[in-house]
C-alpha cells in the first residue's frame, strides 16, 4: 500500500473517532456521523447517498459507505434502525397500494388496460418488487392500440400473465 492510500485512509478513519471532536451519543459508541450514516441508510439503504447525508465528503462517498459497512458496530446499529423503518415502511406501502385499488377496479370495469397496467406496476414499484427502469408493461410513448406493434405481448397477453 502507498503512502497516498495510507494518508487517505487515516483521514478517513480519524473522521470517525471520538477524539475528532465529534463526540456520539454516550450510550452508543459511534460518533455523530457515523450514527446519522446509520439512520439515513437504516431509511434507505444506499451507501453514497447516506454517506451523503450524514455529512462525508463528497469526494468518494461509496467508498466512505464501504469503509463504514464493513464495520460491526455500524452493521449492528443499522440493523436495530432498520427493525423500525420496516415495519413504518411496510405499512406505509400497504396503505398507498391500497389506496390505488379503487383505480385499478375502475379502469378494469371501464376496459382501460392501459391504466390497470399502469396500476399494478406502481402497486409493484411501492412494494419494492420493480426497479428502476424495469417495466411490467409494454411502453409505447402513448396510448397505442392494444396489441399494436412492435412485437411484444399485448396488453391483454400481460394480463394473463399476472392472473
Amino acid at each position: 500500500m502507498g503512502s497516498f492510500m495510507t494518508t487517505n485512509m487515516t483521514t478517513d478513519i480519524s473522521d470517525d473517532t471520538i477524539s475528532s471532536g465529534d463526540s456520539g451519543d454516550a450510550a452508543s459508541p459511534l460518533t455523530n456521523r457515523a450514527e446519522a450514516f446509520c439512520a439515513a441508510y437504516a431509511r434507505r439503504p444506499h451507501g453514497a447517498d447516506a454517506a451523503r447525508e450524514a455529512g462525508y465528503g463528497a469526494a468518494d462517498p461509496a467508498r466512505q459507505a464501504s469503509r463504514l459497512l464493513v464495520r460491526p458496530e455500524i452493521r449492528a446499529r443499522i440493523a436495530e434502525l432498520s427493525d423500525g423503518w420496516g415495519d413504518q415502511r411496510a405499512e406505509l406501502a400497504g396503505g398507498l397500494t391500497g389506496k390505488l385499488e379503487p383505480v385499478y377496479d375502475a379502469a378494469l370495469a371501464a376496459g382501460d388496460l392501459d391504466t390497470v397496467l399502469q396500476t399494478v406496476e406502481l402497486q409493484a414499484r411501492i412494494q419494492g418488487l420493480v426497479h428502476g427502469g424495469a417495466t411490467i408493461r409494454p411502453r409505447s410513448g402513448g396510448r397505442a392500440p392494444q396489441g399494436a406493434g412492435g412485437g411484444g405481448p399485448s396488453h391483454e397477453e400481460v394480463l394473463a400473465s399476472l392472473a
